[in-house]
């Protein structure tokens, strides 16, 4: 029999096989189970007596492969359960191919569901299973999964006979389980819209650029100015989840026992700065996601960034680049995704108003310098728009664009991404072998590029910035080649980055 485990986020597929041979009654789970599984022994037993099979003097070995995979839950109990039966049938039964069975048990042999059922549902219809036995729960969210057959059954005698093929209980006879808490909409922070805001127009250009393409944003400024209201009126204009995205975060958030409803809208995280270096890129000893991927799709926004430890600002390093978090352990090591916008506010120094003109600092240089130097050169140069606020006053103009305008735009961009690259990449993290391949640039662009990149001592990872900024302008733009204009204004934005980091660390 097969069933599906789960690895952090991805799923593995569990050959189980079992032999039942005279000897004294026992029941015996090999296969690096856990103590969850180990407790199955007890309800296939009492399954067994259920179904009115004679266990006397017989001893059952069950077998879970890959053998030197850690396996963990009760998704197994009912291809254990299956494995036993056939062993024991004169006559097995005729599974099809590619059918596997996620299903745990009650001790009178009905089937129920288990934590993280909808993740591994969804990671079995990933692995090719075109027959899939599962419990009677709602199943609505695979529809889309057209070439799958998800087969729900209350109880083993009705899951025997349907294998058997001697009846078919119809769908509207079952009565239906909750399969995991469906939490209502979970978002407590209002978000704004971006036509509310006055001033900042810079700003707003470089949130639209960076929902459009995946990018990565530092604000630095006074308190008051206005960075936390940008960064909570960010997630308007983020565009909508695809259904396949939707699984995938609701799945994440119930790994992480996390509450979330099957909302279409992106995650938005804001933790606080007292939060530890196995809170953000997520830790334990059996892994679970952190912020980084309960912000998957959506924004991560770290609020007073200079009040965060170095080592938790250090380790957003590799997901930055990469989209995914990786949590290593002794047991083992777990990958999940974090394809985030960041979002970082930051005041200047301790007390905030280091250059402005409002206040006077009463800082001084070694303990700003402190402050400043726990963002480091490394996560400055990971980040596409450092942008210096200041305070608007009332009399300051407001943006006649909605946010439901902008959310067009990134929408736009955000599908010329997907179908360009094939896959569910944007700009900000698509690998650099497949960006090459499907983005061109001409020959006076990149002397261009090398020539400011040079100017001002830019760093590689700088320089492949711009031309990751420069394609996902032109997409916004609706253009289907990197135009000057678009280089123009990336090597701005990356110019003006370097210059404010500099003067921040002055």
């Amino acid at each position: 029999m097969y069933s599906v485990g789960m690895s952090g986020l991805t799923g593995q597929v569990i050959r189980v096989e079992a032999t039942v041979r005279e000897d004294k009654e026992q029941c015996i789970i090999i296969g690096l189970p856990d103590v969850s599984i180990k407790e199955s022994r007890e309800r296939i037993l009492n399954c067994l007596h259920a179904l009115k099979k004679d266990i006397d003097m017989k001893k059952i070995t069950i077998h879970l492969s890959p053998a030197d995979v850690k396996k963990q839950g009760t998704s197994y109990d009912a291809a254990m359960l299956l494995a036993v039966l056939q062993a024991m049938a004169k006559k097995p039964l005729d599974i099809p191919d590619k059918t596997c069975f996620i299903a745990a048990l009650t001790l009178n042999g009905e089937l129920t569901t288990f934590h993280s059922m909808i993740p591994t549902i969804y990671q079995a219809i990933l692995l090719g299973f075109k027959r899939i036995y599962i419990p009677p729960i709602e199943i609505s969210l695979f529809a889309q999964a057209a070439d799958v057959a998800l087969i729900r059954m209350p109880d083993m005698p009705s899951l025997l006979s349907h294998l058997a093929g001697n009846t078919s209980l119809f769908d509207e006879d079952l009565t239906l389980l909750t399969p995991e808490t469906f939490y209502e909409d979970t978002e407590k922070v209002p978000h704004v819209c971006f036509s509310a805001i006055r001033g900042h127009e810079e700003a707003k250009r470089a949130l639209l650029l960076a929902a459009a393409g995946g990018h990565h944003v530092l604000m630095s400024g006074p308190p008051g100015c206005g960075k936390s209201l940008l960064a909570n009126a960010f997630h308007t204009i983020l565009p909508d989840l695809a259904h396949d995205e939707m699984l995938e975060v609701y799945s994440i958030y119930q790994m992480a026992k996390q509450a979330r409803s099957l909302s279409e809208r992106p995650p938005f995280r804001s933790p606080h700065h007292s939060s530890s270096e196995g809170a953000i890129i997520g830790g334990g000893r059996f892994p679970k996601p952190g912020e980084m991927s309960l912000a998957h799709r959506g924004v991560l926004f770290l609020d007073e960034l200079g009040h965060f430890p170095r080592r938790v600002i250090d380790t957003l390093r590799q997901p930055l680049e990469s989209g995914f978090a990786v949590v290593n352990r002794v047991e083992g090591s777990d990958q999940f995704p974090a394809a985030i916008n960041l979002i970082a506010a930051t005041n200047p120094c301790p007390c905030g108003y280091y250059g402005s003109h409002e206040k006077y600092c009463t800082c001084g240089d070694k303990a700003r310098l402190k402050y400043m130097q726990k963002i480091t050169g490394p996560i400055l140069d990971r980040v596409d728009f450092v942008l210096e606020m200041k305070n608007q006053g009332v009399l300051a103009q407001l943006t006649a664009v909605t946010s439901d305008e902008l959310r067009m735009l990134t929408t736009v961009a955000r599908t010329r991404q997907r179908v360009r690259y094939g896959a569910n990449y944007t700009n900000a993290i698509v690998p650099i072998k497949l960006f090459e391949d499907k983005t061109t640039f001409s020959p006076a662009q990149l002397a261009r590029i090398e020539t400011v990149s040079f100017q001002e001592k830019l760093s590689s990872r700088a320089t492949m910035k711009i031309l990751r900024l420069a394609r996902t302008i032109s997409d916004v733009a609706d253009e289907d080649h990197v135009t000057d204009a678009a280089i123009e204004e990336a090597l701005d934005w990356k110019i003006n980055a370097s210059r404010s980091h500099r003067s921040l660390m002055r």
